[in-house]
């Protein structure tokens, strides 16, 4: 985004989608335990910020699930704990600068989609990678599981895209094609 399209506006536009998230991201911790749609998050804010802005708020949501994580749902505290919570943080800003570069290089409706695969499939894969590498738990990847998170967090980015497109008052193409034009890495 450019330094002159950062008005007041802007920034009240940015703590509001902020703001939507955390919003959502507790209900989801509450409601589905630990289901947040954390790569329809990194996803979104691929297409709609600055790479630096998109990683900020990815790393902001990330951080409310891990508090929430282990205050209100009570994880165990242990270094496993912790060391699978930072993977998946680094996992999630890797998917999200990822896809932050497809977003700037792949125009209209097929740089929305791109995106939210780029971002789906290397979170997933570094994830499954650590997993394997370590011997951890593989179980966690099966083809249910993996179909479950990748419904839950396309479904999520679609709406995500439907209400940018909405409250934009443009088309679904409309906001990503101005968006490509506005952000800088």
């Amino acid at each position: 985004m450019n330094h002159h399209h950062r008005s007041s506006a802007s920034w009240g536009v940015r703590a509001a989608w902020l703001a939507a998230f955390l919003l959502t991201t507790l209900l989801f911790s509450l409601g589905l335990t630990c289901a947040v749609p954390l790569i329809a998050f990194g996803a979104i804010c691929a297409l709609r910020q600055s790479r630096a802005q998109a990683l900020l708020f990815t790393a902001t949501l990330w951080l409310a699930t891990e508090v929430i994580g282990f205050t209100l749902l009570r994880f165990p505290i242990g270094l496993a704990a912790f060391g699978w919570g930072a993977l998946v943080g680094a996992a999630l800003l890797a998917a999200t600068a990822a896809a932050s570069a497809v977003a700037r290089r792949v125009p209209g409706a097929a740089g929305i989609t791109v995106t939210y695969l780029s971002a789906f499939g290397l979170y997933e894969g570094l994830l499954w990678g650590v997993s394997r590498a370590i011997g951890g738990a593989s179980g966690a990847f099966t083809a249910g599981i993996l179909t479950q998170v990748f419904v839950l967090n396309g479904v999520t980015f679609a709406a995500l895209v439907l209400v940018g497109a909405l409250t934009a008052g443009r088309t679904v193409r409309g906001p990503v094609a101005a968006g490509a034009q506005r952000r800088t890495a």
